[in-house]
């Protein structure tokens, strides 16, 4: 489904801060599959996010979405079966909006343009049965601007908005990081339901290494803009976190004493 390879990205390059943030990677993601990627910070972890995105171009290596080379293609042009959630809950939403038109707008997107009413009924019986799913309260407060919701709220909304029209690849960016714990909880859980209903390929960062064990089928680990680590199966569900760092040690030659050396 998603083909990734021996992807280069090099920031500042030729400059005394150029930085290999990502060196030769190659990945594969089968329709379906629910990847988590774990590494500490400029591990490559969102670089690689951003390339399969079409944030920069990339400077060597090739990526095929189904089949498709989408590697020259620009972001807005990916963005048509693409969809992602940041870790800002203010980034996925427009504010100064309403609930239902952040979510007609989801609802169209990559649809043509043309002159009709704004908001159908049939589209609000469809966000009020989508909203109802989250548990919310949202389908009671269409008409409230996204302002006034929390930042759970906000977060739960664009992921609804991101998988609305179902994509064909959907980008989760430590989307649960800037919430609070029990939050965070709800949000994942969502995540995990509406990944599992419609079968989503997903591609979820996280720092956070239970997460990125108990959450899809496999979890992807990166050190110094390389993949280390991919553990699925039996493999992965015996896993624990001091199975994980023990791994990682072994594959970087790093050695830690727990998880928050990794996140570090």
């Amino acid at each position: 489904m998603l083909k990734i390879r021996n992807v280069t990205k090099i920031f500042n390059k030729g400059t005394i801060n150029e930085k290999v943030a990502l060196d030769g990677v190659s990945l594969e993601l089968n329709e379906g599959d629910f990847v988590t990627v774990i590494g500490s910070n400029g591990a490559g972890k969102s670089t690689l996010l951003n390339a399969v995105a079409g944030n920069f171009s990339i400077d060597a290596g090739e990526i095929f979405i189904e089949g498709n080379n989408v590697t020259a293609l620009p972001q807005h042009k990916r963005a048509e079966f693409i969809s992602r959630v940041f870790q800002d809950p203010m980034l996925g939403t427009a504010s100064s909006m309403t609930i239902e038109e952040n979510l007609v707008m989801a609802r169209r997107r990559g649809h043509r343009r043309r002159l009709r009413k704004a908001i159908t009924s049939r589209d609000r019986t469809i966000f009020m049965e989508e909203l109802k799913k989250l548990g919310l309260g949202l389908e009671s407060r269409l008409t409230n601007r996204v302002s006034l919701l929390s930042g759970g709220q906000r977060q739960a909304l664009t992921l609804l908005m991101a998988t609305l029209q179902t994509p064909k690849l959907l980008l989760l960016d430590e989307h649960t990081a800037a919430l609070d714990p029990k939050t965070a909880d709800k949000v994942l859980e969502l995540t995990r339901s509406v990944a599992e209903e419609s079968r989503l390929t997903t591609f979820m960062v996280t720092h956070n290494l239970e997460h990125a064990l108990s959450i899809g089928n496999r979890t992807i680990m990166m050190h110094e803009g390389r993949i280390i680590l991919d553990i699925s199966g039996d493999k992965r569900s015996g896993m624990t976190m001091e199975g994980l760092l023990e791994m990682f040690g072994k594959a970087s030659g790093k050695l830690l004493a727990n998880d928050k050396m990794l996140l570090a």
